[in-house]
């Protein structure tokens, strides 16, 4: 485990997120944005349960790297406002990502995909930890950046994350909205929950919480019967005539 676990404060700010509140600065990760708190299992050490969670959690992040120069520093400033500029005209910030990642990334590897890094990865799954950090502290649908790496610079877009719903208010992923006259509609997306249709890759945490509880106190219970057991005067308990005629 690296960064949903590590006792590692981000200062507001980190991710080039205006809105403090949304992202985890001043806090311990794990405890602001992990799904349902520890207390879902009585056997369970609250550390244990948080790496669990860690463990379980999955993220879709896309990126665009610019040279770590002070041209590239700007270039992402300049790609970054003419998202919002897009999403203000009812863009589908995915889509205008993926396009701007595809005509300006410098990443080989992913700029042909629209700078995706991965579909519901694993945290430690992307080589570079700047980006492995933003990609499970970066609130959905929001562009964190210019991020430094030693690679250079960086903007990144999570749209869709699993296993943290504390942190998304339930929410998993970011999808195209339906023109009308709400807020969401004209910003060109809106957050969703998961799809009831799809198979959850996610393994029941408190089922396995209850399992692993399970199995510790049947293996103490074990070890304190075969104690009892080991103490007990087999001469006492048996009639001494009874082993004497056999």
């Amino acid at each position: 485990l690296t960064h949903l676990t590590e006792a590692a404060f981000f200062p507001p700010g980190t991710f080039g997120i205006e809105d403090q509140n949304a992202c985890p600065g001043n806090v311990r990760f794990p405890a602001a944005c992990i799904s349902k708190g520890p207390e879902s299992s009585a056997f369970v050490p609250r550390r244990v349960y948080m790496d669990w969670v860690a463990l379980n959690a999955r993220s879709t992040p896309r990126h665009i790297m610019q040279p770590r120069t002070r041209t590239g520093r700007e270039a992402c400033v300049a790609l970054k406002q003419e998202l919002a500029v897009a999403q203000a005209t009812g863009a589908f910030v995915v889509d205008a990502f993926s396009a701007l990642a595809l005509e300006h990334s410098i990443d080989e590897e992913s700029r042909a995909d629209g700078g995706l890094l991965g579909r519901r990865i694993r945290q430690g799954t992307c080589p570079l930890p700047e980006i492995d950090r933003a990609a499970f502290c970066t609130p959905l649908g929001q562009v964190a950046g210019p991020l430094e790496s030693t690679e250079g610079y960086h903007l990144v877009l999570v749209e869709e994350r699993l296993g943290m719903d504390r942190f998304d208010a339930g929410y998993t992923r970011v999808v195209p909205t339906q023109q009308n006259d709400n807020d969401d509609a004209k910003r060109g997306w809106t957050l969703a929950s998961p799809d009831p249709d799809e198979a959850s890759e996610l393994l029941d945490t408190e089922a396995m919480l209850r399992a692993v509880g399970l199995l510790f106190v049947t293996y103490v219970g074990g070890q304190l019967i075969a104690v009892w057991a080991s103490s007990l005067d087999v001469e006492q308990l048996v009639p001494k005539s009874s082993y004497m005629r056999s």
